[in-house]
C-alpha cells in the first residue's frame, strides 16, 4: 500500500506538515507526490518521496493521468491532496484488511471517511458500508488501485477540481464499482462528514487559503499549527 499525495507549491507552507505527519504515522511505507514541474527545492525527496512531476499548464484530470500513466496499475494506493494529514493512529490491521480487499478485487474503492446519513451494510463486521449514489467519488482520502484512479480521471470531465469533483459523484457510481466507505463510532465533524477512528484525518485543513481553525482547532495546534 502507497501513500500517494497530489499537491501545487502554491501551498508549499502546508508541505512541512504533511510530511511530518505522514512519516510519523506511515514511517516504512512508499510515498508518492505529484507536484507541478516548476517548483523549486527537493523537500519531498530529501524526505524519501517519488516525485512524479506535471505541466502546470495542464487542467486539473489531465494533471492527474499524465502522473498516473508512470506507476504501476495494479499497486493499491490511498489518495490525498497535502491538507488531508492524519492527526492520530489509525487503525492499521484494520487498514491491513482493506487493502486486501482492494488488492484481490473484492473492493474497487474504500472512502476512509463517512459523509451523508445512509448507511447500507457491506461488511460491518469491519466498518464499510456501500457509497449512495449521489456519493460516487469526492477528492478525500480513498484506498484503490492506481487502474481505478485511473479510470475516474480519464473518465470524468471538469477543467478543476471544484468541477471534476462535483461530475465524479455521480459518474462513478454508474459504473458498478464496489463503492464503500467506512464508518465507526467517532462522532460527526460538522454537517456533512464523521471523524474515523481507523483513519483520523483533517479534512480539510486549509479551507480559502487558510489554516482551517474553525472545525479542526485543536487538531492543528496538536501538530505545531499556530493560529496567531
Amino acid at each position: 500500500m502507497n501513500i500517494l499525495v497530489y499537491t501545487h507549491s502554491d501551498v508549499s507552507w502546508v508541505w512541512p506538515f504533511w510530511i511530518k505527519q505522514t512519516q510519523k504515522y506511515f514511517p516504512d511505507h512508499k510515498k508518492i507526490v505529484f507536484v507541478n514541474s516548476d517548483y523549486e527545492g527537493d523537500v519531498f525527496e530529501k524526505a524519501g518521496y517519488t516525485s512524479v512531476t506535471y505541466d502546470d499548464n495542464q487542467k486539473y484530470t489531465n494533471r492527474m493521468t499524465s502522473c498516473l500513466e508512470q506507476l504501476d496499475a495494479e499497486d493499491v494506493v490511498i489518495f490525498h491532496h497535502e491538507d488531508m494529514f492524519l492527526y492520530d493512529d489509525p487503525d492499521y490491521d484494520r487498514l491491513a484488511e482493506y487493502e486486501s480487499l482492494v488488492s484481490e478485487d473484492q473492493a474497487d474503492l474504500i472512502k476512509l471517511l463517512r459523509n451523508g446519513n445512509t448507511l447500507i451494510p457491506h461488511l460491518p463486521k469491519i466498518g464499510l458500508y456501500k457509497n449512495p449514489p449521489e456519493y460516487g467519488f469526492a477528492v478525500q482520502p480513498t484506498m484503490l488501485k492506481v487502474k481505478t484512479l485511473m479510470r475516474i480521471y480519464r473518465g470524468t470531465p471538469g477543467d478543476t477540481i471544484w468541477e471534476f469533483e462535483t461530475n465524479a459523484q455521480h459518474l462513478v457510481s454508474q459504473w458498478g464499482l464496489v463503492n464503500l466507505f467506512i464508518a465507526d463510532a467517532a462522532p460527526q465533524r460538522g454537517m456533512h462528514h464523521w471523524d474515523s477512528n481507523i483513519y483520523p484525518y483533517v479534512a480539510t485543513a486549509v479551507v480559502k487559503g487558510q489554516w482551517n481553525f474553525m472545525e479542526y482547532a485543536s487538531e492543528l495546534k496538536q501538530i505545531g499549527i499556530s493560529d496567531a
